[in-house]
């Protein structure tokens, strides 16, 4: 089908605040035939913190690696999904793709994170935090194209960060320079600056505020 466009999430928390795969570069917007979200949390856990969404749970280990994973308003969740793990994506992208039946390039075609921020940032000093999460975006990106290349996907694809150039936890040259650190050829920042929900690693605090948006390049 020549009209499949796919999306992959990354560390998604709250259903309320899911990001947003719609928007791409220069302020338009894609309909998306088959979006993937994935969750750090268990299924557990994303159930106490999400009581009010219906599931429809199910395991799978098609790519050797038992995942819990659900269908959320004709979307793929996927749960316990560590972002910096190739063979957990790996894991994501062969649920979803054995789930729509469609190759593992459509949904790494373009792939969306929010606000990624390491754990335990309360006991870190502002520097050690920005390292911390300058490491955590570089391994992303590093299993992000680990996890193409185990999918035989060569061709280039779209890694999407929501994240406020002046954001104290990690600045935009920070950001940036964790990205080519991870495999982007090249990074860019939207003129617009989007309207989002973002909150914490907890999911009790959540504020809109106008971010921005950054698109590095990457090749499996």
């Amino acid at each position: 089908m020549s009209n499949q466009s796919g999306a992959t999430t990354l560390a998604e928390g709250q259903y309320e605040f899911k990001t947003d795969v719609n928007l791409i570069f220069g302020n338009q917007r894609r309909d998306r035939t088959h979006v993937l979200r994935t969750s750090m949390h268990s299924l557990s856990v994303w159930k106490t913190r999400n009581p009010d969404v219906g599931l429809s749970p199910f395991k799978d280990n098609s790519a050797g690696i038992a995942k819990d994973a659900s269908i959320i308003d004709r979307e793929v969740w996927v749960f316990g999904i560590n972002a910096t793990q190739a063979q957990d994506i790996v894991a994501a992208i062969k649920i979803a793709s054995n789930y729509f039946d469609v190759k593992p390039s459509i949904l790494l075609a373009d792939v969306y994170a929010k606000n990624l921020n390491a754990d335990f940032e309360q006991d870190m000093t502002n520097e050690a935090l920005v390292r911390a999460n300058k490491g955590l975006y570089s391994g992303v990106c590093k299993a992000l194209v680990g996890a193409a290349k185990v999918l035989g996907i060569a061709n280039q694809f779209n890694f999407y960060v929501f994240s406020k150039s002046n954001n104290h936890k990690i600045p935009q040259s920070e950001l940036v320079s964790a990205l080519q650190e991870g495999g982007a050829s090249t990074v860019v920042t939207d003129d617009h600056r989007p309207r989002v929900t973002v909150g914490d690693n907890t999911g009790k605090f959540h504020i809109p505020q106008f971010t921005n948006l950054h698109l590095a390049t990457l090749k499996g």
